[in-house]
Formats: C-alpha cells, sequence, structure tokens
C-alpha cells in the first residue's frame, strides 16, 4: 500500500508539473481521474490477489484439520481391531489349543510341555504331581519300586547279562529293605 501511494504521489506531482508547464484544467482533471482510476485498478487486483491467497490458505488449514481427525479415527479403529484379534485370538486358543496340541507328531510333546507349563514345573516334576495326583497308591508303588531297582542296580544288571547270554528267564535275588509306609513314617 505505500508503495502504492508513492505511485500516487508521484502522479500527483506530475500533474502538478504539468499545470505549471500551461495544461488546461479539464486537461489536469482528466489526468487526476485517469491515475485515481489506475491506482484503484491497482489496488483492486492487490485486494483480489490476497483474497485468494486467504482462501487457499483457509483450504489446505481445512485439509489438515480433516486429515488429522480422519487419523485419528483411523488409529481409533486399529486400536480396536487389535484388541479384537488379541482377545479372539484368546479365545481361539483357548478353544482350540489341544485339539492342535494332539493333532502335531508326538515326539514333538506339545500336551506334555502344554501340561508343565501349566504346572510351573519341569516335565519331570509335572509328571511325577500328576501321578502323585492321579493315584497316590500306584504313585507310592512307583517310588517304591524305583527304591529297590536302585538298591539292587548291580544284581539286576548282572542278571540281565545272564539272560541275555542265555537267552531264557533267569532267577535273581534281591535284598528288600523297609516298606516305602515305613520308611515315610521313620522321616517323620
Amino acid at each position: 500500500m505505500v508503495q502504492k501511494i508513492d505511485a500516487t504521489l508521484q502522479r500527483a506531482d506530475a500533474l502538478v508539473t504539468a499545470a505549471r508547464d500551461g495544461a488546461t484544467p479539464r486537461h489536469v482533471v482528466d489526468r487526476i481521474v485517469a491515475a485515481g482510476g489506475d491506482a484503484r485498478a491497482e489496488d483492486r487486483r492487490t485486494i483480489a490477489t490476497a483474497a485468494a491467497e486467504l482462501k487457499d490458505a483457509t483450504r489446505a488449514l481445512q485439509g489438515v484439520t480433516a486429515s488429522a481427525r480422519r487419523g485419528y479415527e483411523q488409529n481409533r479403529w486399529l486400536m480396536w481391531t487389535a484388541i479384537g484379534g488379541v482377545v479372539l485370538g484368546m479365545v481361539l486358543w483357548a478353544a482350540f489349543a489341544g485339539v492342535v496340541a494332539r493333532a502335531v507328531p508326538a515326539s514333538w510333546q506339545w500336551p506334555e510341555k502344554m501340561a508343565a507349563r501349566a504346572l510351573d514345573l519341569s516335565m519331570w516334576e509335572g509328571g511325577q504331581r500328576m501321578m502323585q495326583a492321579a493315584s497316590p497308591t500306584a504313585f507310592r508303588a512307583i517310588i517304591a519300586a524305583d527304591r529297590m531297582v536302585l538298591a539292587n542296580r548291580e544284581t539286576i544288571e548282572g542278571c540281565s547279562k545272564a539272560a541275555a547270554r542265555t537267552r531264557e528267564t533267569v532267577r535273581c535275588t534281591i535284598k528288600v529293605g523297609a516298606s516305602l509306609e515305613e520308611q515315610q513314617d521313620s522321616d517323620r
């Protein structure tokens, strides 16, 4: 706007100079009107350009706002979809874990590993705990037999070798100590 005012002043100075040089009043008036018209036209062009730039900036801001809103909505949908997927996965795993575990090769030992993991024990300790819970009497018998075998290991190994040599059943004499119940009572 300062530039426009300077341009208008220069034109006015030109008119003053023209009036001194003997221009007629009508000629001076015509030149003033023409200079004013040019200035107003230039001002209109400047205002129109500023208005167009303002509209463009407003449109850009509206686009950014709409994009941010869409991004927030997409993130919210993504979060709910992820939560739903996790819940659905948990439900499906709970429903089909046993089926899947039994469908894989037995050498993978998935059911056994799942049981041990559920008990938070090693597979060996988990197996012992499950046997004891299933049948305490049978578990005590297994423990007693294990102790008997350990106590007579050398004798049993010798008998096994003799049976393998002769390829016949062999009689062996083993030593049997106090029963498991008696040992448990003495431990108490």
